[in-house]
């Protein structure tokens, strides 16, 4: 998975519960999925590379996480007709041993934002699968779309990354729009900050995401995890 405060007002306290925020909307009756696996935005571009490699640390352990486009679809259903989103492996490995495997499903709307629309998680320990815990998919498990990315995302906005009561529900806001950002010796240019918040565990960490490339950084709790290099297609 891609990873995975407080209410001035009741007008923004409505949007969030809808799952999203001003500047990222939610579904509507104009929203279309004419090239779904054409992944272009401008701060998520999915389909840009064909593999993204991160490494850190977190809360002392070792962390790597290796991210591929697989040449499979997977099919949802949105108001009547089948869409395809793409397929995002993520691997990751704790102090050298494979942790958790995950199939990211998602799909870019025609007005540029990108939705999170599932995922199945394998869970491993000492090299076997344990569970499969934090899997869902829309349609089945929600009737929220998640929104990975808005089309022109701003400071302030927000959305859910994913709503799905019971298994997950993450809500995103930008917090801060960057200059520039030195990442393991390179310098990326144009850059937001989402803060995400894991509910209702309040759990929150923090991601950059550089224009051109997508996400450069994450912070979570007690640790830091950054973009090694990506393989174009």
């Amino acid at each position: 998975m891609l990873r995975k405060m407080s209410l001035v007002c009741a007008g923004i306290a409505a949007v969030l519960a809808a799952g999203v925020g001003a500047g990222a909307a939610a579904p509507a009756e104009t929203t279309r999925f004419s090239q779904p696996r054409q992944i272009d935005n401008p701060y998520l571009p999915l389909t840009r590379f064909s593999r993204c490699e991160l490494r850190g640390q977190e809360e002392g352990t070792r962390e790597r996480v290796v991210r591929r486009l697989l040449d499979r679809t997977m099919p949802f259903e949105f108001r009547g007709r089948t869409v395809r989103a793409i397929v995002i492996e993520d691997r990751a490995f704790s102090d050298g041993e494979l942790a958790e495997r995950t199939l990211d499903y998602f799909a870019q709307a025609d007005d540029g934002t990108v939705y999170y629309v599932g995922e199945d998680v394998d869970n491993y320990r000492n090299g076997r699968v344990v569970n499969h815990e934090g899997s869902w998919m829309y349609g089945r498990d929600t009737s929220k779309l998640g929104v990975a990315m808005p089309a022109r995302p701003q400071v302030g906005d927000r959305w859910r990354f994913e709503d799905v009561p019971g298994i997950t529900v993450e809500s995103d806001r930008v917090v801060d729009r960057l200059a520039r950002v030195r990442v393991r010796g390179k310098t990326y240019r144009d850059v937001i900050r989402v803060r995400e918040r894991l509910h209702p565990q309040g759990e929150t960490e923090h991601k950059l995401y550089a224009r051109g490339t997508g996400l450069i950084r994450e912070r979570p709790p007690g640790g830091q995890v950054d973009l090694v290099g990506c393989s174009r297609r």
